[in-house]
């Protein structure tokens, strides 16, 4: 069952976010922080770490804006997750192409997925099939019950913005790129704009150092 539904609505993204026990602020916030911190690296960093920050930063946020809501972490066979088992949801992290946010496009992840996203979005098309069958709370902790959600998000340099949507992946390709989606929720776009962007210096004392010719 491949539906589809769009939430860009102000309105309606704030409902739907209430029904999966959510907000729009902590999805965002993780996604700012993350690239705060990726900001920070320099060229001497290997290229594909930038990713890596910002995917991981990511993730350790949204758990500890998440942790005092009653959602937890999730790590199995290197796939991180955060979790809520009482609602039966789970939220994995990924970058994103050009078409996301774009709620007249149809987004899919940057990177290749793996078999644990495989297992996910098999698990989310079984939920669709089965729905009528399964409770309504995954009281039992069976992670195979978990409905999955990505936090998806693009850092569009020319537009100076992060693009950032939630959405449930209901198909996924052989090249491990996901192609379509049940459900998309639309938040807000992050400005990243330099002149609106603060960068503490560092909270340590200044150290001076004389130079003197040398005689």
């Amino acid at each position: 069952m491949q539906i589809n539904l769009v939430h860009a609505e102000a309105a309606a993204v704030i409902d739907r976010l209430a029904q999966l026990g959510l907000t729009e602020t902590p999805l965002r916030e993780s996604i700012y922080q993350a690239y705060l911190q990726r900001i920070r690296l320099t060229l001497n960093h290997p290229r594909i770490y930038p990713g890596l920050v910002m995917w991981g930063e990511a993730v350790a946020s949204l758990r500890e804006q998440l942790r005092v809501h009653g959602w937890e972490r999730l790590d199995e066979a290197n796939f991180p997750l955060t979790v809520n088992e009482q609602l039966g949801i789970a939220i994995t992290v990924a970058s994103g192409d050009e078409a996301t946010g774009n709620q007249s496009a149809n987004p899919s992840n940057r990177s290749k997925k793996g078999p644990n996203t495989v297992d996910a979005i098999e698990a989310n098309r079984q939920l669709d099939m089965f729905a009528e069958l399964i409770p309504e709370s995954n009281e039992s902790g069976d992670v195979a019950a978990l409905d999955t959600w990505v936090l998806l998000h693009h850092i569009d340099p020319v537009k100076k913005e992060i693009r950032i949507e939630f959405s449930r992946p209901c198909d996924i390709g052989d090249d491990g790129k996901i192609r379509a989606w049940s459900e998309r929720i639309i938040l807000n776009s992050i400005s990243i704009d330099d002149d609106q962007i603060e960068i503490q210096p560092p909270s340590g004392p200044d150290i001076n150092i004389d130079i003197r010719r040398k005689a």
